[in-house]
Parts: C-alpha cells; sequence; structure tokens
C-alpha cells in the first residue's frame, strides 16, 4: 500500500492508474469498501489499520475493476486466526458473486474444510487435487487438467 494514502485513495490508485477518468472514481471507490468492510475507514492512513484490514485495502484494490479472476498470493501470510478467516470469508464472498479466485498459500488447515476445490504443489507437481476428474489430463498427467480450472490452491 501507498503509506502517504489514505484508504479511498489507495484504492481509487488502482483506476488513475489505468486511465479511468478521474470523476468516475470515487463512485467506485465508494461501491467497493462497503464489500470489503472498509467504509468506516475510507479516510484512515494504512499505518492506522490493522494487518487484516491492510489486507482488504490490496484486495479493494483487485476489486474496484470488476475483474474475472483475483490471483491472490498469500494474502493471510502475516495474519492471526481471526484475521485470517476474515480474509478468507471475504474472499469466498467475492467468488459467491462471480469472480473467480485463485489462492496461493501455505495453510492447508485453511483450503482443505473450505469446500473448494483445492490443487496442492509441491516443487511444481501436482500431489493433490480434489477435483472429480483430478489426475486425469488427456494423457493422464494431473497437471494437463489444471490450465481450464480455476479454484483454490496451496503451494507447499
Amino acid at each position: 500500500l501507498l503509506e502517504d494514502r489514505t484508504v479511498e485513495q489507495n484504492v481509487g490508485f488502482a483506476l488513475e492508474v489505468i486511465g479511468v477518468p478521474r470523476s468516475s472514481i470515487p463512485g467506485r471507490v465508494a461501491r467497493v469498501l462497503p464489500r470489503v468492510g472498509l467504509a468506516a475507514k475510507a479516510t484512515a492512513l494504512p499505518r492506522e489499520l490493522s494487518g487484516g484490514q491492510q489486507q482488504r485495502v490490496a484486495i479493494a484494490r483487485a476489486l474496484v475493476n470488476d475483474p474475472f479472476l483475483i490471483v491472490a498470493d498469500e494474502p493471510t501470510g502475516n495474519l492471526d486466526e481471526r484475521a485470517t478467516r476474515g480474509i478468507f470469508q471475504l474472499l469466498r464472498d467475492i467468488n459467491a458473486a462471480g469472480t473467480a479466485v485463485v489462492m496461493a498459500t501455505h495453510n492447508l488447515d485453511l483450503t482443505r474444510r473450505s469446500g473448494f476445490r483445492v490443487v496442492e504443489l509441491d516443487h511444481g507437481r501436482v500431489v493433490h487435487d480434489t477435483a472429480p476428474s483430478a489426475g486425469a489430463g488427456p494423457s493422464g498427467n494431473a497437471s494437463e487438467a489444471l490450465p481450464d480450472a480455476v479454484g483454490w490452491g496451496v503451494i507447499q
């Protein structure tokens, strides 16, 4: 996050850099902040936020562009258990609203209890896949089945 900018400015920055007209930025930011539970923190600076709230700002920056897919790399890596559950639930809610989420994490317990497809990799090789057709690409190679699959993942 940009330390000298407020939550709303940090989220708006994601729109500024892609050339969104300045006049439409405040409205788009105002729509996304409640989705990530940060409407009341719009004017806070990053140093005034908890780790979980900072992660929510990062997620809001991705969401403000209405993406088809969010790739979350260790979104719960440095968070306590409560914040981890909150971020995980937020990503589940985002997914339920129609955005695909791919999450890389070392938190096996979190993903295994999720009920979502989980693909575990070890040194770049698929070692576990909860998909019904896991392990069966056209030639029987599990990694061949991954390109058209979107779900939750674990990297060991």
